[in-house]
């Protein structure tokens, strides 16, 4: 084998795992098809939630981001019609750096790690058992292949992965702003509108994200001119940001459909898919950099050892099946709120009482963060007290 693992794609997954392998002492070619160290992902908010604190900690990653002049979010408001969830302690915090600066951070981290070679401008244009075949007509091969590029992912459909395909009832745009005054609790929110949803968080260098998400029958409204419906949008928010004096410091960034995409994290043998090219999920709980980044920890946790040990390979992957289960989880729930329906009498009843009650509004934020399985809150202890306290 000419190396021990094969990576395509090197965002945020692939070289998450680039790095991980490399440490574990494994010979690891990461491919990206771009050219320059400094490409990134442009429609990606890189609001990474506390759930994955831990993952970035141990990898040691966090120090760096912040070097690179992150923003940390110790706790989110979120405004319903009965009024705000407050911040609670206890939960991890959120961190923020915008693409621009983070791809290249972890690709300038995996290039430096031993063992690893990052092949910057090879485009995969096949696959072999145990391989790939590059634009270059050079077959490369491995144990394992590792498919990190993204929900359009090459590998996946060369390798004939079945997508199973969801629709998303909602679009998203958002901008930049330097200068904006946060007037929520927290210092992040979230307003659940029903069925439009509204973010405000910070991002690296002082920056403010203002995300919104309505539902598509509000697209008419967008048509003519978007940036005058954004700004009337975040104009009627309550408690919305002060943009009055801010410098708007980006064009609106966004889409108009992003269907969620999910394929088997293990199709093969031999390949494995993480990040994206696993789950695309709904934007707007903000998931897609942590699943990312903790996709690629479980699969280089899962099988680094066997492969430098020669161990049992296919169990290492059910294993790693096994952990990306806490995703699947997610998206099944992701999933539903993306076709924009009314919350139901449950989901009212919890944030009704997540206004009141501090241990209700920390596992709606642990659950929020992504931070403990999705029973932190959807359990009949928590139902129970929330029907009571209706």
């Amino acid at each position: 084998m000419d190396y021990d693992v094969i990576i395509v794609g090197a965002s945020i997954a692939g070289c998450t795992a680039a790095t991980q392998y490399g440490r574990a002492g494994l010979r690891v070619a990461l491919l990206e098809r771009h050219r320059s160290p400094q490409a990134h992902k442009t429609l990606c908010g890189h609001f990474i939630l506390g759930g994955t604190h831990d993952v970035l900690h141990r990898l040691g990653f966090w120090q760096p981001m912040l070097d690179r002049g992150a923003a940390v979010t110790t706790g989110l408001g979120v405004w319903t019609d009965a009024g705000w969830i407050k911040p609670v302690d206890g939960v991890p915090p959120a961190i923020s750096l915008r693409r621009s600066k983070l791809d290249p951070l972890l690709r300038e981290i995996a290039a430096a790690t031993p063992g690893v070679d990052l092949l910057m401008g090879h485009r995969v244009t096949g696959l072999v058992e145990n391989g790939v075949v590059t634009d270059a007509g050079t077959t490369l091969r491995a144990r394992l292949v590792v498919g990190a590029d993204g929900h359009h992912s090459t590998v996946a459909r060369l390798a004939g992965v079945p997508e199973d395909v969801a629709p998303n009832e909602r679009f998203l745009f958002w901008a930049y702003y330097e200068g904006a005054e946060l007037n929520g609790p927290g210092d992040g929110q979230v307003w659940q509108l029903d069925p439009d949803i509204a973010v405000c968080v910070q991002a690296d260098d002082g920056l403010t994200l203002v995300g919104v998400f309505p539902a598509k029958e509000r697209l008419a409204e967008f048509a003519d001119d978007r940036l005058a419906a954004f700004d009337g949008f975040v104009a009627r928010l309550p408690d919305g940001p002060s943009l009055y004096g801010a410098h708007r410091v980006s064009n609106l960034v966004g889409t108009t459909d992003y269907p969620c995409v999910r394929r088997d994290p293990v199709p093969r043998p031999w390949l494995a898919l993480i990040g994206d090219a696993a789950t695309a999920s709904d934007p707007v709980p903000a998931v897609g950099c942590g699943w990312a980044f903790r996709s690629a920890a479980w699969l280089a946790d899962s099988t680094a050892g066997p492969l430098r040990d020669g161990g049992d390979l296919g169990r290492a992957l059910r294993r790693y099946r096994r952990a990306h289960r806490f995703i699947d989880k997610y998206d099944d729930l992701g999933r539903q709120d993306a076709l924009a329906t009314p919350p139901n009498a449950l989901q009212r009843a919890i944030r009704t009482a997540a206004v009141t009650d501090p241990w209700i509004a920390r596992r709606l934020a642990a659950f929020g963060m992504r931070a403990e399985a999705p029973s932190v809150l959807l359990n009949p202890g928590v139902v129970v007290r929330a029907l009571l306290a209706g």
